[in-house]
């Protein structure tokens, strides 16, 4: 493990977000029938981003396996909300009604973004806790894993 380079890995985060950037600036041009398109296919990004979270939270080991059991519970319950969400809406034939809708899902896209905001400072002091305890191990002469 001591050969990882976190901060490559720390990279995938700032590619992902401009991926998803550009599809959202893309989706300000498309048609309802294509929105409805792209929210089931990122729903299904999210639900595999759940799973792939579980699995690190079953792979992981001693403290850090509560920490992700931790993250991992939180991700979850996000997800499930925005799936029951979903499932329970329907197309709004009053107008009023969907104005609501819309405007209860643009303050949960914001809260997503916060939390995916305050994630990746998370993400960056764990990548800087894990040089610096690295850089210490090694200073100390400890070769293991």
């Amino acid at each position: 493990m001591a050969d990882i380079d976190l901060s490559t890995q720390f990279d995938k985060i700032s590619d992902k977000a401009k991926i998803a950037s550009d599809k959202l600036k893309a989706a300000n041009n498309s048609t309802k029938e294509r929105l409805e398109s792209d929210v089931i296919s990122a729903r299904d990004r999210a639900s595999a981003a759940a799973d792939r979270l579980n699995d690190k939270a079953v792979d992981a080991k001693d403290t850090a396996s509560s920490q992700w059991h931790e993250m991992r519970a939180t991700w979850q319950a996000h997800v499930a909300n925005v799936k029951a969400h979903v499932n329970d809406r329907q197309d709004r034939l009053d107008a009023h009604l969907a104005a609501n809708d819309a405007d209860l899902a643009e303050d949960y896209a914001l809260s997503a973004i916060d939390f995916a905001q305050a994630t990746v400072d998370e993400a960056e002091s764990a990548v800087l806790d894990a040089m610096y305890t690295r850089a210490n191990a090694k200073a100390l002469g400890s070769t293991s894993r």
